[in-house]
């Protein structure tokens, strides 16, 4: 049982994570497994992109069929999507054996995920790692236009949260209830509260930036695309946005908590990990054609670095996700801009201006962060 009076909630929340099976080596399992069950989210949701693309331009569809993998690329997504298997069955059935026997099926095991490893390697390796910026514009087009494939895209996220899922309760052997919170239950009320801040907060600034002239937003709202593209965001925006803060706020940062006791060397670690997931982002492709790298990632490093605040703050990934969650749907419902990775219809437009961006997000996300430092609870209240 944890112990809520002598631990700060962010010691509580990454002792939480010892409840288990904490040796090293699970954490490069389960962080395999998430990996794995992502890949394999990839390819049937990216398999349902296609097929959506095939039934309105069949010539696209002429073009899938004739076309061939190299026999390379073949054995290699065949091993990605096989060995894991394998190597999970092996691993639930272990307990059966004893002696020799077992330790030869956890070698197999062993094998089987270096095996799918080298695979997912060779694979991007070969398959040159993603996409041209005209291959990038062309997806967003897709997006922006066509809801099925929206909706799809954001399918692509969960399955890394339910592989990490899977991994922590089968390999590590702990509640899944630990990896999102300290506390005795999710804080459904905490999540709720801090997107509902979250979203007066960002109306108020973006509000500001139309009166004074730093953001002018002009209202472009089209019914006919808006409502169809505005209920997939309500629902799914938040599934997503959950998946990046389960794997980074979460998993990550618990992990590497396990061995740097100072939270605030691992906050800016899995923010700079955060800031370049995002790199291939069309927003920031734009921002670095006027600014540096850096200038054009502070946005996200500063919204990593705020994410982590609130989970310490909290204990728990609540209001992180409520944050992110709220964020998101904003960007994606309320006001747009060109470039952005949610390229759907929005009720207003601004133009992107990157430093003006990241000055917002660093001012009103310390007003949330004071708000919910202010109206938090003990963790064992």
């Amino acid at each position: 049982m944890t112990d809520y009076v002598n631990q700060s909630p962010i010691n509580a929340y990454f002792g939480a994570a010892r409840q288990g099976n904490a040796k090293w080596w699970t954490w490069l399992v389960v962080a395999w497994a998430g990996i794995i069950v992502w890949v394999y989210g990839q390819a049937i949701f990216g398999t349902a992109i296609w097929k959506t693309l095939a039934l309105s331009m069949p010539e696209m569809n002429m073009g899938m069929a004739q076309a061939k993998p190299p026999l390379g690329q073949a054995i290699a997504s065949a091993i990605i999507f096989i060995a894991p298997i394998i190597a999970a069955v092996l691993w639930l059935i272990r307990n059966k054996f004893s002696g020799a026997a077992r330790k030869v099926l956890l070698a197999v095991a062993l094998l089987q995920i270096a095996l799918s490893i080298g695979g997912l390697v060779y694979f991007l390796k070969t398959n040159g790692g993603g996409g041209s910026e005209d291959a990038t514009a062309f997806f967003s087009e897709l997006i922006a236009t066509k809801p099925l494939i929206y909706m799809f895209m954001l399918f692509m996220f969960p399955p890394l949260f339910i592989g990490l899922w899977l991994g922590v309760k089968h390999v590590q052997e702990r509640p899944i209830l630990s990896l999102h919170t300290a506390a005795k239950r999710f804080r459904w009320k905490r999540m709720l509260f801090a997107m509902l801040v979250l979203w007066a907060l960002w109306a108020v600034l973006a509000f500001i930036g139309h009166i004074s002239g730093l953001s002018k937003a002009q209202f472009v709202f089209d019914p006919s695309r808006y409502w169809k593209f505005f209920v997939i965001t309500l629902l799914f925006i938040p599934l997503q946005s959950a998946t990046e803060e389960i794997a980074l706020r979460g998993y990550l940062n618990q992990g590497i908590g396990q061995y740097i006791k100072n939270p605030w060397v691992v906050f800016v670690i899995t923010s700079a990990g955060f800031a370049a997931l995002h790199l291939g982002n069309p927003e920031v492709t734009e921002a670095v054609k006027e600014h540096n790298i850096f200038i054009a990632l502070s946005g996200y490093f500063a919204f990593g670095m705020f994410a982590c605040v609130l989970t310490y703050i909290d204990g728990g990934l609540e209001t992180a996700i409520g944050m992110h969650a709220a964020n998101n749907i904003f960007a994606a419902a309320i006001v747009g801009y060109d470039n952005s990775a949610l390229p759907v219809p929005t009720l207003f437009h601004v133009n992107l201006n990157t430093q003006l961006d990241t000055i917002s997000t660093v001012l009103g996300l310390s007003i949330l962060c004071f708000i919910m430092y202010k109206t938090r609870k003990p963790l064992s209240g």
